[in-house]
């Protein structure tokens, strides 16, 4: 009877052992599978943060682009505008340089015409004082002659 226990009990432990084993090969298989499909979730996830990054390079790429189109652009309108305000100020420059020599002219003119003017004047002042000279003469020597 205690072998017919022992085997029983040796056939237990080893029903035990083997569902043990069957167990521990489901809990393996189970832990694999999940091993696996968390891999091809990382590498999907992985393949997919690759295509965003892609695109979003692409928009940073094009917006770059967009960007520098923009300030080229710019840069010519700024050109041609100084180029614009550096022709009104030779225009105004010029058109400054041609009155101020107008003004000279006009000035130089005037002053012929103030020194003849004076000229005139010297000479008609001169003549004066040279009657008025040959009067005073004229007068002193009625005086001398009227005193004598």
């Amino acid at each position: 009877m205690e072998a017919a226990n022992a085997k029983k009990d040796g056939l237990a432990a080893t029903s035990k052992q083997e569902e043990l084993e069957s167990k521990k090969d489901e809990l393996t298989e189970a832990a694999n599978a999940k091993t696996e499909d968390l891999a091809s979730a990382a590498e999907a996830k992985k393949e997919e943060l690759e295509c965003k990054k892609d695109e979003l390079m692409e928009a940073a790429n094009a917006k770059k682009e967009c960007l520098a189109a923009t300030a080229e652009a710019k840069k010519a309108e700024l050109e041609s505008k100084k180029n614009e305000l550096v022709e009104e100020a030779n225009a105004k420059k010029q058109e400054l340089v041609s009155a101020a020599e107008a003004k000279k002219e006009e000035l130089e003119s005037n002053k012929d015409e103030l020194t003849e003017a004076a000229n005139a004047k010297k000479e008609e002042l001169a003549s004066v004082a040279e009657a008025k000279k040959e009067e005073l003469e004229c007068k002193k020597d009625e005086l001398m002659e009227a005193a004598n």
